[in-house]
């Protein structure tokens, strides 16, 4: 009696810290259910519009630097997809390596647990069973919030029994030479269900869950997120990283714990150390964009800190440089400079991957022996000189891009107003490319971002308000206390950092853009996110939820469910190619975007146009999902779905 009584309590105390373990990973990963909801519902959609297959060329560097770290080589010696003259290898001392190795190391751990759960079964249907338990889960979830737990299981169960009958029955074998593909993609699907969490996460705390879900479905179902969720280029898993950032960013600073429980897993110190942590993990994928954030992160958060004491300085820095170990190491295997990432060596064949800090270019020394330019001896000693000589061609190429952008916004107008506002069509490119030059500016693919407009009917009117008084000192003072808000308030210091974030963004780009080959403006995906959250912050936007919520809900349905079904017929019936099909979205986009940006400041500026604006926004929001829906299913062909009804689907809509 007494050994079975030891046995179960034994047993029970192993039960108590499985249930911990599990209920610490749940707040750190989503925070809350309704976080664990907007997750598993971002993973669930993400799944339906996934296919396996390359859809740029650029994956085949990421496949081919996968499959080679994944037998323990940061040498690519093997084409195992496509060549190795693919866009954006990079080669060193004759030796071939690929780039972006923090997206790629994270992808390492999931090709080993594709591998060892294909080893039994077929990859389809590992997927289809895999979807058909957090459909599950999902609805689970949603009973439990909505206090309707058995009859949202039972619904559930059933469901995902008839998903997965029905994915059994019209599977297809899927290559194993896939998995690695399959691997990188998993890695992006899930940093989109991250980033649509942390969305959530973050405006909860700043306003309400309403907010917050609006905003996380927003920034990925209604902006290009969703349409680069499953194919494997660096955007949407840095998105995620900066949004962490942000995240950890206004935790250091808020003291509200009630989301997370009366004890938070981690200090404000810790949160802050979390944040600059985030940025060196940054690094790894990319180490230019990384630094844009860094600096944004510096400038906002020294001032506006709580605290810069020895201590806390010691456990960020010690934070940060740890994050950038994995860093330091890989850019040591590969070229001996720790500081010299991948992306800076000499490019194998020409990128289409026109990133900032891209490449490295370099003259030689010149033949004066140290001399000055009139041929003096110089004044500086030769180690003093060459230091800084070394620390004027770092800052150079680090301050260079920022420099450039904004000399090229000013210079260029033309490039902003096509990168943000219409595109167009380049015919010399597409005749050229059988008619595969499509380009979508930033509004044409998410028109739902034209209520940002609201932004400058707000602050315009406030300027004017304060300029109109007698007193010219009054807006000397509103400046002095909006600096004193932003020092005091958490809400007001994240603001400045994700606007500080957008435009040094934004700067590193704008030289290279527009690009007529890249769907979306994808260099700036998480510029997108970060505009999403933007229009969340604003009292207008807020209002309009509150008090309209079900007219924008409705007209989001009824835009995804009819109007994709009408733009279908449309580009069908007009056998449009398929660049005329993304000419077609941009259209209707800025048609209903500018729609939406009207009625946006009418909110802004009296709250009567607010049943206006809501149903604007819910039909805006729902064209960018349309493209995404329509993308995976009709305009782009490259693989077979993880979903064998899903593939299905698709093949009936081609037939049409």
């Amino acid at each position: 009696m007494s050994t079975g009584r030891a046995e179960s309590v034994a047993s029970r105390d192993v039960r108590e810290r499985v249930g911990t373990a599990r209920t610490i990973l749940v707040r750190a990963v989503v925070g809350d259910r309704l976080g664990l909801v907007v997750f598993l519902g971002t993973l669930l959609a993400a799944g339906v519009t996934w296919r396996v297959g390359v859809f740029i060329t650029d994956n085949y560097t990421l496949a081919n630097a996968l499959v080679a770290l994944a037998d323990g080589s940061l040498v690519v010696d093997e084409a195992v997809y496509g060549t190795l003259e693919a866009p954006g290898m990079n080669v060193h001392d004759g030796r071939l390596y690929g780039r972006n190795y923090g997206q790629v190391a994270f992808a390492v751990p999931l090709l080993w647990g594709l591998r060892a759960v294909t080893a039994v079964a077929d990859l389809g249907l590992v997927f289809a069973a895999a979807w058909s338990l957090l459909l599950l889960a999902f609805a689970v979830q949603v009973g439990r919030i909505t206090g309707r737990e058995s009859i949202c299981a039972t619904a559930g169960a059933g469901l995902a029994l008839a998903s997965f009958a029905a994915s059994a029955a019209l599977a297809e074998p899927i290559p194993p030479r896939l998995l690695p593909l399959a691997a990188l993609q998993l890695g992006t699907v899930l940093a989109t269900a991250l980033v649509a969490t942390m969305v959530y996460r973050l405006l909860a705390r700043v306003h309400d869950r309403r907010v917050g879900v609006t905003a996380a479905v927003a920034s990925v179902f209604t902006t290009p997120v969703g349409f680069w969720a499953a194919i494997p280029k660096r955007h949407v898993t840095v998105t995620t990283l900066l949004v962490g950032v942000i995240y950890a960013f206004y935790r250091s600073r808020s003291a509200d714990e009630s989301a997370d429980g009366p004890v938070p897993l981690l200090s404000p110190v810790g949160f802050r150390a979390l944040a600059y942590a985030l940025v060196g993990l940054y690094t790894w994928a990319h180490a230019g964009e990384a630094f844009a954030v860094f600096l944004a992160l510096v400038a906002v958060d020294l001032p506006t800190a709580p605290s810069n004491d020895r201590r806390t300085l010691a456990v960020v820095g010690v934070a940060f440089g740890a994050s950038l170990v994995p860093f330091f190491a890989t850019n040591v295997a590969i070229s001996g400079d720790p500081v010299r990432p991948p992306r800076m060596l000499s490019e194998f064949a020409v990128s289409t991957d026109g990133g900032a800090f891209g490449g490295a270019g370099g003259s030689g020394g010149g033949g004066n022996g140290g001399a000055t330019s009139d041929g003096s001896p110089p004044l500086l000693p030769a180690p003093v000189r060459t230091l800084v000589t070394t620390v004027a061609d770092r800052s150079g190429l680090i301050f260079g891009p920022f420099v450039a952008g904004a000399k090229s916004a000013v210079s260029d107008p033309e490039s902003l107003y096509r990168t943000f506002v219409r595109a167009g069509y380049d015919g010399y490119i597409g005749a050229r490319d059988n008619d595969q030059a499509i380009n979508l500016s930033v509004l044409e693919s998410a028109p739902v971002l034209a209520g940002v407009a609201a932004l400058v009917a707000t602050g315009g009117r406030r300027a004017t308000a304060a300029v109109r008084r007698p007193d010219a000192s009054v807006v000397g003072a509103r400046l002095r206390r909006s600096v004193r808000t932003v020092r005091t308030s958490p809400t007001a210091a994240t603001d400045a950092f994700v606007a500080l974030v957008a435009v040094l963004f934004t700067l590193i780009y704008i030289p290279r853009l527009p690009l007529f080959a890249q769907v979306t403006v994808r260099y700036l995906l998480p510029v997108y996110v970060l505009a999403a959250y933007a229009l969340a912050r604003q009292s207008w936007l807020r209002r309009v939820l509150a008090d309209h919520g079900r007219a924008a809900l409705w007209s989001y349905l009824a835009g995804v469910l009819l109007g994709a079904q009408l733009i279908f017929v449309v580009v069908t019936a007009g056998s449009f190619g398929r660049g005329g099909a993304f000419q077609l979205h941009a259209v209707v986009g800025l048609v209903v975007g500018a729609a939406f940006a009207v009625s946006a400041v009418g909110s802004a500026l009296d709250e009567r146009f607010d049943s206006v604006t809501a149903v604007t926004g819910g039909l805006a929001a729902a064209l960018g999902t349309d493209l995404a829906l329509l993308s995976a299913f009709v305009y782009f062909r490259y693989g077979p779905h993880v979903l064998p009804s899903t593939d299905w689907l698709a093949d009936l809509l081609a037939s049409a």
